[in-house]
């Protein structure tokens, strides 16, 4: 055995469990955790069945391949269930027994919070626990002695996303899913019978679930715990749904959390909801979703949120704190906080709620959570506020123009500019058919209720295009301009639009109608704008991919085959890098990586000597378009198809404009509604204080920032950056550990 063999079996052991409720994304997470500790030198072993396996002693050692093709599963497939026994000592006097019997000392528990309490508990009572196993003679000396202290790491498996310290839990984008899909198709019905739904939703003492959904989908009412209603709430319900008929509105949606309680904590469910209507002379349909929530494919967001979970996991036990902690996403980045910590926090605001402080639980929450509250309360509005100008009074105006290639997710911008500015007292000129509409002067003015139904649809109801500049173009533009009397434009798109308002801003000083604040919001499913983490519509993108690769590779049957798949992205490979993530890909080749005949060629041996020394039926290799001039889709195909030998065929897939359709995703509907409230809110304050200036706005690091135009020289050559290393760089070495086993890593490299 060679030292290095010796050395990493030494690392000891780690055991993994998932316990709780299941949630969409928890077999990612387990096949990230494996794998990383596999890859770490660490013995690594599965408890079945949560809490329950680990004091029944249903534990068994995992393999590399144990955790294949699992990515995409929802569920968890080593099984949970809740243990009643483990709350007493006793029962965690079994479950210590049972650890030590495999030497594990390192445990990763994948659960909520009252799973991860429970790791916790054990981890305090470990060292009592070993004295006494030892006294009995359950366990020996030298194993007592070895196995002092029980090491816990956690990643937070939960739809309801209520873990205090983490943006995101496992599983919350997938339920997210289930429920917008679920509106998506009661609008259809509601519309035709010009109908009230109360749809109930997930989510326990948390109004994540229902909050999001109510802004992905254009709710109409959206009760959650953490804003209780007034106390004549049926009544402005009622009101509020008969003004809407009276407006023209059609489809009444009303989101109900299952914590939801009114302004006397007194619990406000789905059917309490509907009686109060009934009884004033409305008559609603109640849906409620249940399990269906918890179940299903996951998202690709889950699937790549929860492998880094997975991994992180890893390098906590590997650093040896003492502390529990749990991988958590903060700021979109993953990194470890305090578990006991984290815990305490969310339990403080689940007791907020008990005892009726509502205001309690929403701080808890943040500011982001508050200020989302209130935009939902403006867009799910019939009309605009009492308006403060009188009738001779010029009111602002603003443009909004939607410019470049598709990208779902924009025509929730849209509504939201047009409510939120309708709102602010301002005026919305909605500029058709995108820069054309610029040129011949196409636009008019939106009224509330013309955007209404807009978020489920793709593509920009105001019409969009891709400009190309011609002569006389500008001088065009500036006497709409003029006609139009604009005192500011929005300009939502990819590069194009970006180009396009950049030549508005530099020919300020021969048409002084573009003197006005211009704002530019991030829409492209590239996601290669500067000055913004997420571009809308890359979500939406994202999914396409992952969803086209399951369908690929469940194509194969006996056969084995590798298949290179092509991605959009331009000279951004974040689609390419976040597709081989979520679809658990051997090999991901994008620009941000200078890519070489002899990587390709030490890649080819590699993949050949994993088929060849296990049991496996697909290869997969995701390759952004733009990933190196010469060694094409084509290229690589045939390299591998040629250099492998028997061990596979080859299958390409060059996927096209289907990632740039499709249903806006939830990610991408709350983002634009995100960008778009800020932008509006910058742009009348830019016009109240007189300041033409030229801005482009964006997420970075989870928060929404305006950046000066004059920020863009750093981008010289926006369609061909060469930038090494982007926040998700990081994905491509937890890709490359998480494929193939290290052992015929480094034999199919010999």
């Amino acid at each position: 055995m060679s030292a290095k063999k010796s050395m990493l079996r030494d690392r000891g052991a780690i055991a993994i469990m998932t316990s709780g409720g299941d949630a969409p994304g928890m077999n990612a997470c387990l096949r990230g955790c494996v794998r990383s500790a596999l890859e770490a030198g660490f013995k690594v072993f599965a408890i079945l069945e949560g809490y329950q396996g680990l004091i029944n002693g249903d534990i068994k050692e995992l393999h590399w391949d144990d955790v294949s093709n699992i990515i995409q599963l929802g569920g968890t497939v080593i099984g949970t269930a809740r243990s009643a026994e483990f709350r007493e000592r006793s029962g965690r006097l079994k479950a210590a027994r049972n650890l030590l019997e495999h030497n594990i000392d390192k445990l990763v528990v994948i659960g909520g919070d009252g799973s991860l309490s429970g790791a916790e508990a054990l981890r305090a009572e470990f060292p009592g626990l070993v004295d006494e196993l030892a006294a009995t003679g359950a366990i020996t000396q030298e194993c007592a002695a070895r196995h002092r202290e029980l090491f816990i790491a956690g990643a937070v498996g939960s739809i309801d996303n209520d873990m205090a310290g983490s943006d995101y839990t496992i599983g919350a984008d997938s339920a997210l899913h289930r429920i917008v899909d679920a509106l998506d198709a009661i609008t259809s019905t509601a519309y035709s019978h010009q109908r009230t739904f109360i749809i109930e939703v997930m989510g326990r003492n948390c109004g994540h679930l229902a909050l999001m959904a109510a802004l992905a989908s254009g709710a109409a009412g959206c009760f959650i715990p953490e804003a209780p209603p007034p106390e004549n709430w049926a009544d402005v319900l009622c009101e509020h749904i008969a003004d809407g008929v009276r407006a023209g509105r059609r489809v009444n949606l009303i989101i109900a959390a299952e914590g939801a309680r009114d302004i006397n904590n007194n619990k406000l469910d789905a059917q309490q909801i509907k009686n109060a209507l009934v009884q004033r002379g409305i008559d609603p349909r109640i849906t409620i979703l249940g399990h269906v929530q918890r179940g299903g494919v996951p998202s690709a967001y889950d699937r790549c949120m929860s492998t880094l979970f997975g991994a992180e996991t890893v390098k906590i036990l590997a650093g040896g704190s003492c502390e529990s902690q749990i991988a958590v996403l903060q700021q979109n980045r993953i990194g470890p906080t305090s578990l006991s910590q984290a815990v305490a926090k969310t339990r403080a605001a689940g007791q907020a709620l008990a005892s009726g402080d509502s205001h309690a639980a929403a701080a808890a929450r943040g500011d982001e959570w508050m200020r989302m509250v209130n935009i939902q309360k403006t867009l799910m509005r019939i009309a605009p506020p009492n308006e403060q100008t009188t009738p001779d009074t010029r009111r602002t105006r603003i443009g909004v123009v939607t410019a470049g290639r598709a990208a779902s997710g924009v025509n929730s911008a849209v509504r939201t500019i047009i409510r939120m500015a309708l709102a602010s007292g301002a005026e919305v000129l909605g500029i058709e058919e995108g820069p054309a509409g610029l040129i011949a002067g196409k636009a008019h003015l939106t009224g509330w209720m013309e955007p209404e139904l807009w978020n489920a649809f793709g593509g920009s109801r105001l019409g969009a295009g891709v400009y190309r500049e011609k002569h006389g173009d500008l001088t065009a533009i500036a006497g709409n301009f003029r006609r139009w009397q604009l005192d500011g434009l929005i300009v939502i798109g990819d590069w194009g639009g970006y180009k396009l308002m950049g030549k508005l801003l530099k020919a300020r000083k021969r048409h002084k109608e573009f003197d006005i604040p211009m704002i530019a919001l991030p829409a492209s499913i590239n996601n290669d704008l500067p000055g913004s983490e997420y571009s809308i519509g890359c979500d939406t993108a994202l999914n396409n991919i992952v969803d086209a690769i399951d369908k690929i590779r469940n194509s194969t049957d006996t056969a084995k085959r590798t298949y290179v798949v092509e991605t959009m992205g331009r000279y951004c490979g974040y689609l390419a890098c976040c597709a081989a993530l979520a679809s658990g890909a051997e090999y991901c080749y994008t620009p941000e990586k200078p890519l070489s005949l002899d990587d390709l060629r030490n890649d080819v041996r590699e993949l050949a000597a994993a088929f060849h020394a296990g049991n496996r039926h697909t290869g997969l290799i995701i390759r952004n378009e733009n990933a190196h001039d010469e060694y094409t889709t084509d290229f690589i195909a045939t390299l591998f198809e040629g250099d492998g030998g028997d061990e596979f065929d080859v299958r390409k897939a060059v996927l096209g404009p289907l990632q740039q359709g499709g249903t806006p995703s939830p990610i991408d509907r709350i983002q634009a509604v995100r960008l778009a409230y800020f932008a509006v809110r910058n742009m009348l304050e830019s016009i109240a204080m007189g300041v033409a200036g030229g801005y482009f706005i964006g997420s970075v690091k989870g928060e929404v920032v305006m950046h000066n135009w004059s920020q863009l020289r750093h981008y010289s050559d926006p369609w061909r950056r060469s930038v090494s290393k982007r926040w998700y760089s990081d994905y491509e070495k937890v890709i490359r550990r998480l494929a193939i086993a290290p052992e015929i890593r480094a034999s199919g490299r010999r």
